[in-house]
């Protein structure tokens, strides 16, 4: 009598057993939704995008928001100013191109970044990196730069060069491990040899240090 009930009940077991093999095997797969945290990003410009994907990551800012993530820097691009992809090339300095239409070839904004070599300073590689045109003279010292402070950020610029129509500047923001630059070459400027010329005026100039104030960086 034993014998027959323990039979049945591992009749009913590995039957049980079978069901429930069977159903995990054929039943279809269907991936779990993933839900990502409400916690939000803030854009350069004020508006801010949400989590998405399956590695909940945060989606990008939209243009004109540009981001550098590897160099931790996002900004607003100037109204009117589009990437200049034909910029990048054999440069591993430059890190952000952009150009806008002038009436003879283009205003251009670039935005680079130069390492500081182990065992020198900021102020070496900002003087490294810095050479006045049109006679490719190399900068060396710092007494000639301003210093600027937009939106708690403190930078030393300098107007690299002013020939022929063009004014090309360069605001300089050093961090812990590299020199930030950001530059703006202006087109179109007809008074560009007057002595009382206010570079800090000129229209692209000023769009410049619009996207300063707009700068989001790490350190």
């Amino acid at each position: 009598m034993k014998q027959l009930i323990a039979g049945i009940v591992l009749i009913f077991v590995l039957g049980v057993g079978a069901f429930l093999y069977r159903n995990a095997v054929e039943r279809p797969y269907v991936a779990e939704g993933t839900v990502c945290t409400l916690e939000a990003k803030l854009c350069p410009d004020g508006s801010s995008v949400g989590r998405s994907g399956p590695s909940c990551s945060f989606a990008p800012c939209a243009f004109p928001n540009a981001e550098i993530e590897d160099k931790q820097v996002a900004f607003v691009v100037p109204a009117g100013y589009t990437p200049d992809e034909a910029a990048y090339g054999a440069d591993a300095s430059l890190i952000a191109a952009f150009q806008k239409a002038a009436t003879t070839g283009a205003h251009f904004l670039i935005v680079r970044s130069y390492a500081i070599p182990e065992g020198e300073t900021a102020e070496a590689t900002i003087l490294a990196n810095t050479k006045y045109q049109p006679s490719d003279m190399q900068a060396t010292s710092l007494s000639t730069f301003g210093s600027v402070l937009v939106n708690g950020k403190t930078f030393r610029s300098t107007v690299i060069e002013r020939f022929e129509g063009q004014v090309h500047s360069a605001y300089y923001l050093v961090r812990t491990n590299d020199v930030l630059v950001f530059e703006i070459t202006e087109h179109d400027v007809t008074n560009w040899t007057e002595a009382t010329l206010v570079v800090e005026n000129l229209p692209e100039h000023k769009a410049l240090l619009s996207m300063l104030a707009t700068l989001q960086v790490g350190e």
